[in-house]
């Protein structure tokens, strides 16, 4: 394990729960997913006989839809994603109304489904919203040329790759971010258990909506990847989400050239800038951090601005940063965050504490840290209350308010030490990752570790002894790992520059506020509280 930082952190504060943001989930149903589904295909065969398919856009105009000036294009990566998306075939103004998509093309579910299904999809828990979608894709799979959506469901990629549920467990391992590694495991934990204690028992009863065809593991993880990777949200959060056929089609960007659209009754796809012959439809997705760009769609943003690094905060967190950063009290020993009455009241205040709390902090976004981290730091490094008295929550938590030089020099320190210790967390540093994808390899020594780490034994010895640092050729889902976890890297990175310069700002500042290293005497006046600045005296 590598360390950042001039001191070593106590076994204590690294063992008590991760920082990261994280659940606890078996990973006996991630073994036998991982090994069932790494290259999920659907194995579903319809119960109606074949016909001929019609393709997309004859589909869509068939079914009462519009299709004017663009096509289906193998892209290849030029859109900054890969494989197949929307292209424009001929020049198009701002504004142009390009697909129009009527109700019924919506691959979507509601109460005039059948019943069977609704009560299938009713056993799904509510934030599995793409797996309730699912179980609607595989009905009008099932039902072959029957369905009305059998076009469309023939134009749906055979295999799946690129998404972390269906990665192999050494894949999974070199993540090393517990949000979305145990996110995943819970994906893969239910995905198992469903597919054998409900769908594997539902062929020749009544309660089956699949007259009688089996729908294993693969046939639902190739439909939950289909659907999280292009269902919209087209009445609402509280609504199903929908396949848009076509629309659907058109790959991601934060500064995209076309735009969604409701009509009231279908939905509509318009050129949001001018568009020249051959260039991609691009739509936004949302502005979506790197964990749902990854889990749900497949590939990572480089410096996705609405990207973060999650943390549980605790004292402990803040205490491991301030012994990272080697912060010192005014007796010039070391820090020792004890809080007080006063301070656990306004860490409850923040919710960071007590039987309401929401502990999830981040670091990332233009500030590089959550205000509340910022300002939990702040009161857990004070002196004494006077020092945060007249200062109301949000005001304790804006970068550009600091409470005097001691305070912030010992709070900002404290946050670079949290993201130096963050970093610390993962087996290798950014430089090794972007080595490994520039070179296309990756020394087994380090693959040794991931995989060690995946079955919880990364603190005892290898049998073997030392592993040789071997290259070994980087895989896909390895190579979208490391660029996963490089991201955040960066984003921990960059928020210790961000808190090294306010120091150097701090440092620079000819302000005549005097330091506050003790509390104000017997029948001294605490000094103001300031709004902004450096001494700046309140209005407030």
């Amino acid at each position: 394990m590598l360390y950042v930082g001039a001191s070593h952190i106590p076994t204590r504060l690294l063992s008590r729960r991760s920082i990261f943001l994280s659940q606890k989930h078996g990973d006996a149903a991630l073994t036998l997913c991982t090994e069932r589904i790494s290259r999920v295909r659907c194995t579903v065969r319809s119960c109606s006989g074949s016909s001929s398919q019609l393709n997309l856009v004859d589909w869509v105009t068939t079914q009462g839809g519009k299709v004017s000036g663009v096509a289906l294009v193998n892209l290849a990566g030029r859109d900054g994603g890969s494989g197949w998306g929307l292209k424009a075939e001929t020049e198009i103004a701002v504004g142009t109304k390009l697909i129009e998509l009527p109700a019924r093309c919506h691959l979507t579910y509601s109460a005039s489904e059948d019943v069977k299904l609704l009560r299938l999809i009713d056993q799904v828990p509510s934030e599995l919203w793409g797996a309730k979608l699912a179980l609607q894709l595989l009905y009008h799979r099932v039902r072959g040329a029957d369905s009305s959506f059998s076009s469309y469901i023939s134009n749906l990629p055979v295999g799946v790759s690129g998404i972390p549920m269906f990665f192999p467990r050494e894949c999974i391992a070199a993540i090393e971010y517990p949000p979305v590694t145990e996110q995943v495991k819970k994906r893969c934990k239910w995905l198992f258990e469903f597919s054998q204690n409900v769908l594997g028992k539902l062929p020749g009863t009544e309660e089956d909506p699949f007259a009688g065809v089996s729908v294993d593991i693969n046939a639902l993880g190739w439909a939950m990847a289909c659907v999280t990777s292009r269902a919209f949200r087209t009445k609402g959060p509280q609504h199903p989400a929908s396949c848009l056929p076509l629309i659907d089609m058109a790959n991601h960007s934060f500064e995209p050239n076309a735009e969604v659209r409701s009509n009231g009754q279908g939905i509509d796809l318009y050129s949001k800038t001018k568009l020249c012959p051959g260039d991609p439809l691009l739509l936004s997705y949302g502005n979506l951090s790197n964990d749902f760009l990854f889990m749900d769609y497949g590939f990572v943003i480089n410096d996705n601005p609405h990207d973060r690094v999650q943390l549980r905060f605790g004292t402990d967190l803040v205490q491991a940063g301030a012994m990272v950063a080697s912060v010192q009290s005014s007796d010039g020993e070391a820090l020792n965050i004890n809080p007080t009455a006063w301070q656990n009241n306004l860490l409850m205040q923040l919710k960071l504490a007590g039987p309401e709390a929401d502990t999830e902090v981040t670091f990332g976004g233009p500030d590089h840290v959550d205000s509340r981290l910022l300002a939990a730091a702040r009161i857990l490094v004070a002196h004494e209350e006077t020092e945060v008295q007249g200062r109301s929550l949000e005001r304790l938590g804006k970068l550009d308010q600091p409470l005097n030089r001691r305070n912030e020099r010992a709070a900002l320190r404290s946050l670079s030490g949290v993201a130096a210790f963050s970093l610390s967390r993962f087996s290798s540093t950014m430089e090794e990752d972007e080595s490994a994808l520039l070179s296309g390899h990756v020394c087994s020594s380090l693959k040794h570790a991931q995989q060690q780490e995946s079955v919880g034994n990364l603190n005892q010895k290898s049998s073997q002894g030392d592993v040789e640092a071997e290259p070994i050729p980087l895989t896909e889902d390895m190579r979208l790992a490391l660029r996963f976890r490089v991201q955040k890297k960066k984003i921990l990175s960059n928020a210790i520059r961000a808190m090294g310069r306010k120091l150097q700002e701090l440092a620079k500042s000819s302000s005549p506020v005097p330091e506050l290293n003790t509390a104000p005497r017997k029948g001294q006046a605490p000094p103001a509280a300031t709004k902004k600045g450096f001494g700046q005296p309140s209005k407030a």
